[in-house]
């Protein structure tokens, strides 16, 4: 009977570990099983987030008009999430209106002064052989901008406006780079061989009280080892001035002059467009905007699709010029560096723009007229991309999910522009299940 018996016990405690080791295999399958589904409604709801931006991108390749305070979007999922998007045109980084430093071109900033020296807003202005520069309307419709005028001189006369850039940094420190523009709206015109130049040139925000008045902020280059990088443009010979040659240059002062290394060329080219150079590392491209008629058209300006020139690498020393600390003058100026929040600071930057007088054709009134005048306006700094795409999430945040540039000309019979993306879109938030935990255990510390 007692063997029996202990044959029992020991059957009733077999049972209870296979009972207990079944449990916890089925515990474990039903925990496996959760988790995969868990991953697969994640993952569905990432692939929304992607097809809804893809949509909205799709959409912005075709539509003409993108007003300034954005487009919104709702796409409906198949998981009844419906996501909200928002495709808004970037805030221009320069002039911020706000700041009281900044020239402001199209509003009339610019004044002649005794000093010729302003620092609110920050400019400085000067001319080699002439004085006749101003600010006035350049158009009918009341705009304002830079006009460069004088009725006789020519043969390598120049005119500058130095524009500083208080508190907005460089190119260097931003992921994708910045762009640098403005719009010419007219050249010394004639059916000539030559016309004047106009520059854009970007040189390290430096002081030399030494210099004359209208030189002692870093224009012309004037001490050992400055550098600019330099934007040109040559309207095309013959009394045709819609189309331009456009270089970039690199400007270095040694040994008591100045030198050139030209380093991208690009022809026939419109000139009386929005147009400027793009940098981001030591990388270089110049772009135009939609074109000279678009110009006229009742097209905002963030609509426009961009054309663009080939890339090209500024020299070593050139980079290391903008990006690492130098002396210039007898005084210190520092370079990148990283501040207590962690964002990447880069030197500040000024703006020069300099029209050299070549044309042999100056004009003979005392008004202004495109006949007479080189003139320009709408100086603007931005992102190296046109959009900001914005996903929201069901937990009530919003952020970006990519950023977003138009290509090419839209026109009515029916071509699209091109649109190019910078990163994948969306992705990076992990699907909205996971963000609603997330933000539910942020909330409940």
């Amino acid at each position: 009977m007692t063997g029996t018996r202990g044959k029992g016990g020991f059957m009733l405690v077999t049972v209870l570990i296979v009972t207990a080791v079944g449990l916890l295999f089925g515990a474990g399958a039903l925990l496996l099983f959760r988790f995969q589904c868990q991953l697969r409604i994640d993952r569905q709801h990432e692939l929304e987030k992607v097809y809804a931006v893809r949509s909205a991108l799709n959409y912005t390749r075709t539509i003409r008009e993108i007003p300034d305070a954005g487009r919104p979007f709702r796409y409906e999922t198949g998981s009844e999430r419906n996501l909200g998007l928002l495709v808004k045109p970037v805030e221009p980084l320069f002039p911020n209106v706000s700041n009281e430093s900044h020239f402001v071109m199209e509003r009339g900033d610019f004044r002649v002064l005794t000093g010729q020296y302003n620092s609110l807003p920050d400019y400085e202005y000067g001319a080699v052989g002439v004085t006749n520069l101003f600010i006035d309307k350049v158009d009918d419709d009341g705009k304002a901008g830079l006009v460069f005028k004088d009725l006789t001189a020519t043969n390598g006369v120049k005119w500058w406006v130095n524009v500083g850039m208080r508190d907005t940094g460089s190119w260097l420190q931003e992921d994708y780079g910045r762009r640098y523009f403005f719009w010419p709206l007219d050249y010394v015109g004639g059916n000539v061989a030559t016309k004047d130049l106009m520059r854009l040139c970007l040189i390290r925000n430096v002081t030399n009280e030494t210099n004359a008045a209208g030189r002692r902020h870093g224009w012309p280059l004037s001490q050992e080892g400055e550098r600019a990088l330099v934007f040109q443009i040559r309207p095309m010979a013959g009394a045709n001035v819609s189309n331009a040659e456009m270089t970039f240059s690199e400007f270095v002062y040694r040994d008591g002059t100045v030198t050139t290394k030209q380093l991208l060329y690009w022809n026939n080219v419109p000139s009386l467009c929005n147009m400027g150079l793009q940098l981001a590392g030591n990388k270089v491209c110049v772009f135009y905007i939609g074109n000279a008629q678009q110009n006229d058209e009742n097209v905002n300006l963030a609509s426009r699709g961009y054309t663009f020139s080939e890339s090209v690498e500024m020299t070593l020393d050139t980079y290391r010029y903008f990006a690492e600390a130098q002396t210039v003058g007898g005084k210190e100026y520092g370079g990148i560096f990283t501040n207590a929040y962690g964002m990447v600071q880069a030197p500040e930057l000024r703006a020069v723009f300099e029209v050299e007088a070549a044309s042999d054709m100056r004009g003979d009134g005392v008004t202004l007229d495109a006949s007479n005048c080189d003139s320009l306006t709408r100086f603007r700094v931005t992102p190296a991309y046109q959009y900001d795409i914005y996903l929201e999430h069901p937990a009530a945040v919003t952020n970006r999910a990519t950023v977003a540039q138009k290509i090419g000309d839209y026109d009515r019979w029916g071509r699209e522009y091109t649109i190019l993306t910078y990163d994948t879109h969306g992705t990076e938030h992990k699907g909205f299940r996971r963000d609603e935990r997330e933000q539910a255990r942020k909330n409940g510390r």
